[in-house]
């Protein structure tokens, strides 16, 4: 894919139409990053939630939840917020 620069100094009134409308694709690192940073969300999720569902009466009280509740929570898909 061919870029279209214009050497034109900005303001001047001489840039090509190319480079006015040109619009960048993402950067493949900051792809990277973003999967990353999805992957390490979804896993944090999963071992939250699965330490949720091993915690007793007591902790759940503690914490304020019923038992129900961390049920419901811990059920949910880790792509789910």
């Amino acid at each position: 894919m061919k870029h279209a620069y214009s050497n034109a100094m900005p303001g001047s009134g001489a840039s090509s139409a190319a480079h006015d409308t040109h619009i960048p694709a993402a950067r493949p690192a900051n792809r990277s990053w973003s999967i990353l940073s999805t992957l390490l969300t979804w896993q944090s999720r999963s071992e939250g939630r699965r330490h949720l569902r091993e915690l007793d009466d007591r902790l759940l009280k503690d914490v304020g939840l019923t038992r129900a509740d961390a049920q419901y929570e811990s059920s949910k898909p880790f792509w789910k917020a």
